[in-house]
């Protein structure tokens, strides 16, 4: 078959190069298009609850905003100028197309009662400059008279002040986002710059834009860098301009085909995806160095270009067509993830690598066609004493040192196995950012000023309408808030309560003693005022839904790893539910012993005793047990719950609908939930990886026993990697769990070309296993270092990146596939030498698919390139 398609070429080279200009004119058209991702990327399926539970709450509350804090390090109630230019600030920033709404001492406000028209209205605190010192002290005394501001906007303990900048979505998740921000963040430097103050930023869209900046810069940078470490390694290799160019020839391209890809299917550029160009060029450059070592070869046994062409498709064409396979196949199998963010890169990364493939064969094949015969001194690489002599050292081990090689062997599997129970899985929010990045830095100062930044939802739900404001609810609500007073990872929270309290003060003219919820007796004198506000200045539509069932209590949370979020749920969650469903804890022990049934008599008064006491849930038992038919009535006297799985069952389901709900939701959570998720598919997505691999070794070889020592092998160097993280602390979290699946996918390759050649070399020894694992490593061998050469140095070139994980990414990766070579070159090879006639099966020996072509060449000597311009073959 590949002899054919090697002849099909040939023949139509002209057609074939038109075809790949017209091909790459559209994708490069594509590639144009191609978009920055500017909301939050998605780690979560959309099926999943927690995603469901925030959108859910974004619905109900109208969450279309998102907010934008900087802080100041200077006292501003002790400086009259730069209190005016802060004041000045805020009330710029709000003219912003895009800005809803600016909070901060200098626009804070005040509710007061209008007893005319029975009416609370908003009175700002400031309503122009201050003149002087002794009005700027009566500002800070009447703000500090408003217990709703305490800990929210000044920390009186160090005098530092914070801005709130809420900002439309669409405006920030649009194209014009940069220049969007660039114009608020100019307003905030220049005051910086004018008083003489620093200024510190934070909050999600912050990190999100800073994120976003550096992904755009890295694109290019690391795109760059590859492509210059790369030419730099080829130029030392090859001694020759021409094979460095025909290499970058399809990379680049292979870079285009995959930009264009991803604007074809509407995936935008996110933190991983950016990754895929650099990665199309460190994969790509190993299958030219296989192809064009191979022509090279060709060439020193015979000297005819037409059958060294033909010989390289259709001898290795197969080898270097299953090489990307499981290459592509480690990235496919991300899609089993269900992550949106995964799904995207493992669907683009898996047709860029095929599609290099075709690039490469293609590319190489008619390059050469046109190129006069190398000269000797091209092909020198071939002979690199360096090389030769590694190579040969390798051959020696594998002749007379097997038991040492064993032995290390078991020692570095030892060693791995005692460093991989050290890993610990965490991730923060801003973790793959550097420690001392201006971001990272800023963020912390606001954790220890005013809490934490990253938003933390608590949704409460009353199971009916006009139910949420029930003063039961509120006392709970209130409790709850009080759970996290003292808690240093969290920011002040702000909650209906506060709101509520809010109002009874300005109902008792300011007075700070009545900040307090209002009294069931006191809610007649507040309804008038309360309906007669207007909606915009109405503070309870931002804590409570237009059906009066939802509520929420907002907090912001420090930017902790996924292991103290867990905690801190842990903690948290049961004291909250315990706070609005108090029975919740005895009737749950109640319920086990009727659904244990020992006793009928005693499991039916258990079960009726607890109806009795919940009224909502018996309510919905009934009309649960009737079907929905509220014209009937239930005699509980003849219902049987003892051993009745029905009626068991209705009745929890009645009283899980009976309990008030409460969820935590928020960019913390999504966060959370999505990394442990990621974690925990991205080891499934491993395993089906080896599995894939496995079967499409099995389709090859056809030898169960070589695929046991295959995968093996290529096993090492993953614990070995696995073990390093252990040892230097390298934590497992959505970044780094790449590592193994690329690695295992690339490394893979070499097995698959060395096997190859071995199996070749059988036939041609008469099944003299030593002389054919010499052979076989001496042909391989030097493709094989350059290969690992240059993807070591190419993932290398990541380690360049500002985010910590692709730095980690290129480190590991590049480590994985420098022992990845020794593996294939010392450890594989021993293998097939210590267990000898075990491996050659006549399934191995005779297999399903033949990789490397072991049939009589076609003879070409009479075809000269030079004469014909379409050879027929």
């Amino acid at each position: 078959m590949w002899a054919k398609i090697a002849r099909l070429i040939i023949r139509y080279r002209i057609a074939i190069i038109i075809a790949l200009l017209c091909f790459t004119s559209v994708m490069l058209y594509q590639a144009t298009g191609v978009r920055l991702m500017y909301g939050l990327p998605q780690m979560l399926p959309e099926d999943s609850q927690t995603i469901i539970d925030w959108r859910s709450f974004q619905d109900q509350f109208k969450e279309e905003s998102t907010v934008f804090a900087i802080g100041i390090e200077k006292d501003l109630f002790h400086d009259v100028d730069v209190f005016n230019e802060w004041y000045k600030l805020g009330r710029s920033i709000t003219k912003v197309e895009g800005i809803d709404t600016v909070l901060s001492i200098g626009s804070a406000f005040n509710i007061v009662k209008d007893t005319t028209i029975k009416k609370f209205v908003i009175d700002p605190l400031v309503k122009g400059p201050v003149k002087n010192q002794v009005e700027l002290d009566l500002l800070r005394s009447r703000y500090e008279s408003l217990p709703f501001y305490e800990g929210l906007l000044y920390n009186p303990d160090n005098n530092f002040s914070l801005m709130a900048i809420s900002m439309s979505n669409d405006r920030f998740n649009s194209t014009d986002r940069t220049e969007f921000f660039g114009e608020v963040l100019g307003m905030v430097e220049s005051f910086e710059q004018e008083n003489n103050v620093k200024i510190r930023y934070s909050g999600m869209p912050y990190i999100r834009e800073n994120l976003s900046s550096l992904v755009k810069k890295e694109l290019g940078t690391l795109l760059l860098l590859t492509v210059i470490i790369t030419i730099i390694i080829l130029l030392v290799f090859f001694r020759s301009i021409k094979p460095v160019l025909i290499s970058m020839t399809v990379v680049c391209l292979g870079v285009i085909w995959s930009l264009g890809l991803l604007n074809t299917l509407g995936f935008e550029i996110t933190i991983l995806t950016s990754l895929i160009s650099p990665l199309v060029i460190v994969i790509g450059i190993p299958n030219c160095i296989y192809l064009i070592n191979k022509f090279h070869s060709e060439l020193n046994l015979h000297g005819n270009r037409a059958k060294a062409l033909t010989r390289v498709v259709s001898r290795i064409g197969s080898a270097t067509f299953m090489t990307n396979a499981t290459t592509a196949t480690g990235f496919l199998t991300f899609v089993f993830t269900e992550s949106i963010l995964l799904v995207e890169f493992g669907i683009v990364a898996f047709f860029s690598i095929m599609s290099l493939f075709v690039l490469s064969i293609l590319v190489i094949t008619i390059t050469y066609s046109f190129l006069p015969v190398p000269e000797e001194d091209s092909k020198a690489h071939l002979e690199k004493r360096w090389v030769v002599n590694l190579v040969s050292f390798f051959t020696r081990l594998v002749k007379t040192r097997r038991p040492l090689v064993y032995t290390v062997t078991i020692m570095v599997v030892v060693t791995s196995l005692f460093g991989m129970i050290q890993i610990q899985t965490t991730g923060n929010i801003v973790d793959d950012l550097p420690k001392n990045h201006k971001t990272v830095e800023d963020l912390h100062w606001f954790e220890q000023n005013f809490g934490g930044v990253v938003p933390f939802e608590i949704k409460v739900d009353a199971k009916k309408p006009k139910q949420i404001t029930k003063s039961s609810i509120l006392k709970n609500i209130e409790e709850t808030q009080d759970l996290f007073k003292d808690d240093p990872s969290f920011s002040k929270s702000i909650s209906i309560v506060d709101a509520l309290k809010f109002i009874k003060q300005a109902f008792y003219n300011g007075n700070p003693d009545r900040y307090e919820l209002i009294t069931s007796r006191e809610k007649a004198f507040f309804g008038d005022y309360v309906d007669n506000s207007s909606t915009d200045q109405n503070l309870l539509t931002a804590y409570l839904d237009s059906t009066e069932q939802y509520a929420r209590i907002s907090l912001q949370v420090a930017d902790i790893g996924t292991l103290e979020m867990d905690s801190l749920l842990a903690f948290y969650s049961p004291k909250i539910d315990a706070i609005f469903n108090p029975k919740r804890t005895k009737q749950d022990s109640l319920i086990s012993i009727v659904e244990k049934g020992l006793n009928s008599a005693v499991s039916d008064s258990i079960a009726r005793y607890i109806l009795k006491r919940n009224a909502p849930a018996k309510r919905i038992f009934s009309n649960l047990y009737l079907e929905g038919d509220s014209t009937g009535k239930v005699d509980f006297d003849s219902v049987l719950f003892a051993n009745n799985e029905r009626s068991i069952g209705l009745l929890r389901e009645a009283l899980d609908e009976a309990y008030i709900g409460v969820s935590i939701t928020g960019p913390s959570i999504t966060f959370l939930e999505g990394t442990n998720y990621l974690v925990k598919n991205l080891f499934v997505s491993l395993s089906l990886a080896i599995l894939i691999v496995a079967l499409l070794m099995a389709f090859v070889f056809s030898s169960l026993r070589m695929i046991v020592i295959s995968v093996v092998t290529n096993l090492i160097p993953l614990l070995f990697t696995a073990a390093v993280m252990g040892y230097f602390g390298i934590n497992i979290k959505p970044s780094t769990i790449l590592v193994f699946s690329i690695a295992f996918g690339i490394s893979v390759d070499d097995t698959i070309h060395y096997l190859a050649k071995y199996r070749q070399e059988l036939r041609f020894t008469n099944n003299d296993i030593g002389l054919s694992v010499q052979l076989a490593l001496k042909e391989t061998g030097v493709s094989m270092v350059y290969t690992s050469i240059i993807l070591f140095f190419g993932f290398g070139v990541f380690a360049y990146s500002d985010f910590g994980g692709t730095q980690a990414l290129g480190i590991l990766v590049s480590l994985t596939l420098m022992v990845a070579m020794f593996a294939n070159l010392i450890l594989l090879p021993s293998f097939l030498m210590s267990f000898e006639k075990a491996m050659l099966t006549r399934w191995f020996k005779e297999p399903f698919l033949t990789l490397l072509d072991e049939e009589e060449d076609i003879e070409l000597d009479d075809l000269d390139f030079d004469q014909e311009e379409n050879p027929t073959l």
